[in-house]
């Protein structure tokens, strides 16, 4: 078998050598590097500027409201309102930005935020218009905005200090609007407070907690101004309130209704909603995203056709892997499987340079092969078709990728003299080689890697999405790195929170021969079994010198004062993490594959192990 057949990166270009004929890539090879690396896990669009959070806890924000310095405690989330945003690190929260309301959780205003008093490790938070609330042990806390009853009591003014909210206790899930709030019970009904729920009677007597009829199987709720939302347990969404633009998914001028009607025409099952201003846009169990209602600042990422969707029309362009969105006032944003964020619709913070120009291609969409502007999926200045949010792209991936191709096929892509990266020129990351070979990574939708040259009779090739190139390339960087990994998965026989067997997972790398890197971040954690696979948040991460052998860098045994080395014996600086959380499936005895993501400076790498899982030791 030569070299060529036996390549996985020749075998995709042959594969597709009979690829759709499409315009030549024609763009400028110049080339940047932003840094450090880091993979968006959640999203959260408002009115004006959105907010998402890396699996490093980097923190990135676009639009309105500035991001303040947050220290050094790790960031969960951070979701946005109208004019200000609150952050979750690890259990306590911080907000930041206008504070007319004292929606930051205090009277006072500081520009570097403030933390807000009341609640105790909170699990999650939820911010609307003008309040914000968080979700502590079953128990909901919230402040701010008080004049729609929106917490629960009597209208006042403001709420300066968090609030539990009377008589609601058993809260897995919350979620903030303007002038109401939701939440979804242990149960799985659904109950609101606030005159802005739409539910029947709220407009009389706001302070009064309803539930939402008809929803016994709730996962969780969406409400933003006007309308609401329910994901259900086997993935139908369910909307009540305002109707002027079909955001309920059924025909527009409805009138506002009361009682919950089921979203038709989705196509598959949802997996997250969320309720945006006279829109909805729902995330498919398949990566694809659709949204319906109104289309008027392009917010339904549908291109230029009609001013509304209906459910069964308003798929989002060329997303086609999404793990999270968000819907804000005229715009609406998903985080990807590789972790970027594209956005659509007016004031969503990216560039304003056109979305689509002569020569350009959108895999995924037949419609855009030609070489000329396609009107139907560009609108100026926003966007009708998702664009990379900036610092949020596939850029840093682009270069690590073609990099790696460089390395696996020399005698096609010829390596680069310059230590340097695609620059984002008309949405595209390309880079030319000699003999008219060419690799582009695009910068919308759903990033994918691109080639055109020879290997394809000059026609343009899609291999793919980028994120399936990069594990290839993140496994490659893992392997010259040096490190070494061991890992420990235990399944506690005692419950976590009364949820489930605990599955701990504790993890140790060391160095190679240069030491073990100080920028070195562990990120999160795979398993993989004959069952499937799972994916974690690494959620310890702590250095330690320890000593070790050639068998053994997990233990943590520490040399005394003035206690010799023990012989076949070393002290060094160790990289130990753990993460805890519910498995998926029974992982008790089972010989699995540890698989550990982390990024060192502006790249990213993982390191696998294969190890049995064991019992709790018993006490």
């Amino acid at each position: 078998m030569n070299y060529y057949t036996s390549n996985p990166f020749f075998f995709a270009l042959r594969l597709l050598r009979k690829a759709t004929a499409m315009a030549a890539l024609a763009l400028p090879a110049a080339f940047f590097l932003m840094s450090p690396a880091a993979t968006a896990t959640t999203v959260s669009m408002g009115y004006g500027h959105g907010c998402s959070v890396a699996d490093t806890n980097q923190v990135t924000c676009w639009g309105s409201v500035a991001l303040p310095t947050l220290g050094t405690i790790p960031v969960r989330d951070v979701q946005v309102g109208r004019d200000f945003s609150c952050a979750r690190l690890n259990g306590i929260v911080k907000c930041w930005g206008n504070n007319d309301f004292s929606q930051l959780g205090e009277s006072a205003t500081n520009p570097e935020g403030q933390w807000a008093r009341g609640p105790e490790q909170a699990q999650q938070i939820a911010v609307g218009a003008r309040h914000a609330c968080a979700l502590s042990y079953g128990a909901p806390y919230c402040w701010g905005d008080a004049s729609q009853s929106q917490m629960g009591e009597p209208a006042r003014t403001t709420v300066a200090k968090a609030t539990v909210l009377a008589g609601l206790r058993g809260i897995s899930h919350i979620a903030a609007g303007n002038g109401a709030t939701c939440m979804v019970r242990s149960d799985r009904s659904v109950v609101c407070v606030g005159a802005g729920s739409g539910l029947a009677g709220a407009d009389v007597e706001p302070r009064t907690p309803r539930t939402v009829p008809g929803i016994t199987d709730a996962l969780e709720v969406s409400i933003f101004d006007g309308h609401a939302c329910v994901l259900r347990v086997a993935g139908q969404v369910s909307c009540w309130g305002n109707n002027r633009h079909g955001e309920l998914g059924i025909p527009a001028g409805s009138g506002p209704l009361t009682t919950p009607v089921e979203v038709p025409g989705l196509g598959a099952a949802a997996k997250s909603v969320a309720a945006g201003n006279g829109y909805t846009c729902a995330l498919l169990v398949n990566g694809t995203v659709k949204c319906w209602g109104t289309h008027f600042n392009g917010q339904l990422g549908t291109g230029l056709g009609p001013d509304t969707a209906t459910p069964a029309t308003g798929l989002v362009i060329g997303i086609t892997d999404a793990t999270a969105i968000s819907a804000g006032k005229t715009a609406a944003c998903a985080a990807l499987e590789g972790g970027y964020v594209q956005c659509w619709g007016e004031g969503a913070g990216w560039s304003s340079a056109y979305c689509r120009v002569p020569g350009g291609l959108y895999p995924g969409v037949p419609a855009s092969y030609g070489p000329y502007p396609d009107l139907p999926i560009c609108r100026v200045p926003g966007s009708a078709a998702p664009m990379a949010v900036q610092g949020l792209g596939p850029a840093r991936d682009a270069a690590q990728v073609l990099e790696w191709a460089e390395k696996t096929m020399p005698q096609t892509f010829t390596a680069q003299t310059t230590a340097t990266v695609p620059d984002h020129i008309d949405n595209f990351y390309l880079r030319e080689y000699p003999g008219g070979h060419q690799l582009a990574i695009n910068g919308h939708g759903t990033p994918h890697l691109i080639y055109s040259g020879p290997l394809t009779a000059g026609q343009v090739a899609d291999l793919g999405p980028l994120y399936q190139w990069l594990r290839k390339a993140t496994q490659d960087e893992g392997h010259k790195s040096g490190l070494q990994l061991q890992a420990m998965p235990i399944i506690h026989q005692i419950s976590f929170g009364n949820v489930c067997n605990g599955f701990v997972l504790p993890h140790a790398i060391r160095g190679g021969m240069n030491g073990l890197p100080l920028d070195l971040k562990t990120t999160s954690v795979r398993v993989e079994s004959d069952a499937g696979s799972m994916e974690f948040p690494v959620q310890e991460r702590y250095r330690m010198t320890v000593l070790t052998s050639e068998t053994d860098w997990i233990s943590q045994r520490m040399r005394r004062e003035g206690e010799p080395i023990p012989p076949g014996m070393k002290e060094e600086p160790v990289l130990y993490g753990r993460t805890d959380a519910c498995p998926k499936f029974d992982l008790l005895g089972q010989t699995v594959d540890v698989v550990v993501f982390y990024t060192l400076g502006n790249r990213k790498g993982q390191l696998r192990t294969r190890v049995k899982v064991i019992p709790s030791p018993t006490v």
